[in-house]
């Protein structure tokens, strides 16, 4: 195999591998300053991750506001859950976010690892072991 096949090869595979892992590599937490309450109603998370006044935290999936408390579901046991949790026991709200830093990271880190793959197969199949 040429080194050019070998790179048009390895570059697909690198794409394929960071769109798969781009769903979840390239987000992050991020503690929102708003209130529960504006939180819901301004962004309509899918999830949030919910820290109690007791410092414990759970993530509620399809979180919705019903009067004073926070409702959503949780995955227990392979299902899910109902879960209400009182606003006043509420200490932080935080959302997923896109992360730039960790989307450039991954690239990089596919990239790098893409070429090096192409050089030790190409050092590999020469015969000379690339010391030339």
């Amino acid at each position: 195999m040429s080194i050019v096949t070998q790179l048009i090869s390895t570059t697909r595979t690198s794409f394929l591998l960071a769109t798969i892992l781009s769903g979840t590599a390239c987000q992050t937490w991020r503690i929102e300053s708003l209130t529960p309450e504006a939180v819901l109603a301004t962004h309509h998370p899918a999830q949030v991750r919910v820290t109690r006044t007791d410092g414990s935290r759970i993530v509620v999936n399809q979180p919705v506001l019903r009067v004073d408390s926070l409702s959503g579901a949780i995955p227990r046991h392979g299902k899910k859950e109902d879960i209400r949790i009182p606003l006043a026991d509420i200490q932080q709200v935080a959302t997923r976010r896109f992360s730039a830093g960790k989307t450039l990271g991954l690239g990089v880190g596919l990239v790098a690892g893409g070429l090096m793959a192409v050089y030790l197969s190409a050092c590999g199949t020469t015969g000379s072991g690339c010391n030339n």
